[in-house]
């Protein structure tokens, strides 16, 4: 199961991915940092990274007024009994770890040790 998932959620985030291409406003960049599968394939987490960050808000709101026309786009290219219902979310992680590498980036007097 654990690879069919995996296949799923890769095949989900090019299906986005190129639907994202044709319904974002120009000068903005979304790239899709993750796409995460119910166990039970009923609903699919995207996540998002948006930049620039001052259009996070308004893109966020305009990908979930066209959630309607995100399923009718992947239905025809997702062959699966039940298509998953999508919740779309900002990648806090990949903000952070973008935040981390920027103060380190700041300061290179700091020692980063790998575990």
């Amino acid at each position: 199961m654990a690879f069919r998932k995996e296949k799923i959620n890769s095949l989900l985030k090019n299906i986005v991915g190129s639907f994202l291409k044709t319904n974002i406003i120009p000068g903005t960049l979304v790239t899709i940092t993750q796409v995460e599968i119910s166990r039970g394939l009923r609903y699919a987490k995207i996540f998002l990274n948006i930049f620039p960050e001052e259009k996070e808000d308004y893109v966020l709101k305009l990908l979930k007024n066209k959630a309607g026309e995100l399923r009718n786009y992947v239905k025809p290219r997702l062959k699966m009994k039940f298509l998953p219902h999508f919740e779309i979310e900002i990648d806090k992680g990949e903000k952070a770890r973008q935040r981390m590498e920027e103060v380190l980036s700041k300061h290179p007097d700091i020692k980063t040790d790998t575990v």
